[in-house]
């Protein structure tokens, strides 16, 4: 169910909000879509203002908490979907339940569009009320912020099903479904080991667990990585990974996180399949900090492993990590800025940086200029200047020797430093003793007494 774009107003740091989430020539791009920028620029608030668009009784948005992010009555928002299999229609909501924003006039103003000859328009209510059945589709949507919520649940009793694959969807910190993830998973399990018992079909079981082991093998990097179901002493589901059988509870928080929402997503989409009769696993998944808790080496992995083990579902999140944003060839990065009295602002779309460094990603995307530490910037900042008034000779001997102990103290610091301030002829004989391996220091005197000796 890819989304085309969003427009808001007046909510969090935005005045007014437009991004397009098309792939820039008005077809839809399922992503990942991801959102860059400093803290404060209103990456979270993109993300909830199109779960507040889509959001209906049941599906938990954190309304009361949302409250908080409008500006007056005047706050609202207004997303353009493209459904696969439906025709494309708008939905507008409103913190004022009496805007007329939804009419479609205002609607093609907003829109920079001459007509809505294609398109069907609705507010909230109309589109996911009651009585909207006709203009539904098979779809799953979810919306994740970072949690930690899968656990060990002692008693089998304990996990319900949920009762629509909707419930709590875009609750953000509250849709992982513990519970229900872990009767999900039991579940399965056990029909599939029914069914082959009594002869009958089980494929599809078989099915659904086949597609998330691979998907968790790949989101999590690791080929070894599996989900089986322990009988003693409690029947309950258990990872098998780097050879140990663990309870969700034993968990790193980074597999905890990731195989939260993965689950959860997943558990949704077996259950959207049977709700509607339909084999379409088409999605929209909204999460937010998508690299907390995670390992570099495992930031550069997620993107396209998600790509790959969730193709028909559109991808927006939000990062700080340079090793997401230029980690996925067909992403598309939304660069969010602050001007200078505090608003928000969304740069046009631009190509994920893949193929460049993660030097040239923090530089472009997040306007990080070094790649040194804070106190290291400092030091070579004054170092050049140094460097700068030596060459046009205005240096004094007091700034002389500032400028030889600058370059002592940086040198040793990192092989990379060394090179930028000082040429190996210029090293003090003390700092070159210290460049020496322990190696090369025994090979030297073992020669030495080799000599000697003879």
């Amino acid at each position: 169910m890819p989304l085309m774009r969003l427009i808001a107003e007046n909510i969090g740091p935005f005045e007014r909000l437009d991004i397009d989430f098309s792939d820039g020539h008005g077809k839809p791009h399922r992503g990942p879509h991801i959102l860059a920028g400093v803290n404060g620029s209103g990456k979270s608030t993109v993300l909830r203002a199109i779960a507040w668009a889509l959001s209906w009784d049941g599906y938990g948005f954190p309304e009361e908490e949302w409250k908080h992010f409008l500006r007056g009555p005047k706050s609202r928002a207004l997303i353009h979907l493209a459904p696969e299999h439906s025709s494309p229609y708008i939905v507008s909501v409103t913190a004022d339940s009496n805007d007329n924003w939804g009419e479609p006039q205002r609607l093609a103003a907003s829109l920079g569009l001459d007509d809505l000859g294609e398109f069907e328009a609705y507010d909230r209510w109309q589109a996911f009320g009651k009585g909207a059945t006709a203009r539904r589709h098979p779809f799953t949507m979810c919306a994740y912020a970072p949690s930690r919520s899968i656990s060990h649940v002692a008693a089998r009793a304990a996990m319900h099903p949920l009762k629509r694959p909707t419930d709590y969807c875009l609750a953000f910190e509250a849709a992982v479904q513990n519970n229900a993830i872990q009767g999900w998973l039991v579940e399965l399990f056990s029909k599939e080991a029914l069914a082959k018992g009594r002869g009958q079909e089980f494929v599809s079981y078989a099915q659904s667990i086949a597609l998330f082991q691979d998907a968790l093998k790949l989101v999590c990097d690791d080929p070894t990585i599996s989900v089986g179901v322990e009988l003693e002493p409690n029947l309950e589901p258990r990872v098998n990974f780097r050879c140990n059988s663990l309870n969700f509870s034993q968990l790193s928080d980074g597999v905890r996180t990731t195989m939260g929402w993965l689950a959860d997503f997943m558990m949704r989409q077996d259950q959207t399949e049977e709700y509607y009769r339909a084999t379409i696993r088409e999605g929209l998944l909204l999460l937010d900090e998508i690299d907390i808790y995670l390992h570099p080496r495992w930031q550069r992995t997620l993107l396209p492993a998600m790509r790959t083990a969730l193709p028909d579902v559109q991808i927006i999140a939000s990062s700080h990590s340079p090793f997401v944003i230029s980690s996925c060839p067909d992403a598309r990065i939304h660069v969010l800025t602050l001007d200078e009295g505090g608003a928000a602002h969304a740069c046009p779309p631009q190509a994920a940086p893949f193929g460049e460094s993660v030097t040239a990603t923090l530089r472009d995307i997040f306007g990080v200029e070094s790649r040194f530490d804070v106190q290291t910037e400092g030091d070579l900042k004054e170092w050049d200047t140094l460097k700068r008034e030596e060459a046009v000779g205005k240096l004094t001997p007091a700034k002389r020797k500032r400028l030889e102990a600058l370059a002592d103290d940086l040198s040793e610091r990192s092989e990379e430093l060394r090179l930028i301030v000082k040429s190996p002829s210029a090293l003090q004989a003390s700092l070159l003793n210290k460049m020496v391996s322990p190696t090369a220091k025994r090979n030297g005197n073992r020669a030495s007494g080799t000599a000697k000796r003879r």
